[in-house]
C-alpha cells in the first residue's frame, strides 16, 4: 500500500513538472515588430550563419540600440542592402538570441 502511495506520488510530481515545462517553454519568446535600419550585414566565421545589425530609426535619438538578427535564409540575406530602411518582423529567444520572421521592404508596404 505504502509503495502505491509513492508511486503515486512520484507520478503526480513528475506530471506537474513536465506541464510547468511545457508551458514555460511555449512562452519562451518575444516577437517584436519594428522599422529597423540595416548598418552592417554578414556571416560568422564558419560561414553557418548568416546576420543583420541595424537599428530602429523611428526610436528618440540616444535610445537607437544596434540589434544582431540572424537570417536563416541565405536567400532573403542577397536581398537585404545595406543602410536601408525595412519593416521587419523578429523573435527574441530565451537565450538572447535573435531571429528574422519577416523581413519588407517599406515601399512594398506604400
Amino acid at each position: 500500500m505504502k509503495s502505491k502511495r509513492t508511486l503515486f506520488s512520484a507520478i503526480t510530481i513528475s506530471v506537474a513538472f513536465l506541464i510547468v515545462f511545457l508551458i514555460y517553454n511555449s512562452f519562451s519568446s518575444v516577437l517584436t515588430v519594428t522599422d529597423f535600419t540595416v548598418t552592417e550585414k554578414g556571416y560568422s566565421n564558419d560561414n553557418n550563419e548568416a546576420w543583420i545589425k541595424g537599428f530602429n530609426p523611428n526610436a528618440p535619438v540616444g535610445h537607437q540600440e544596434g540589434t544582431k538578427v540572424i537570417v536563416r535564409e541565405p536567400m532573403v540575406m542577397n536581398l537585404i542592402q545595406k543602410d536601408k530602411t525595412y519593416y521587419v518582423r523578429y523573435t527574441i529567444k530565451r537565450n538572447g538570441l535573435i531571429f528574422l520572421s519577416d523581413i519588407e521592404t517599406i515601399e512594398d508596404l506604400k
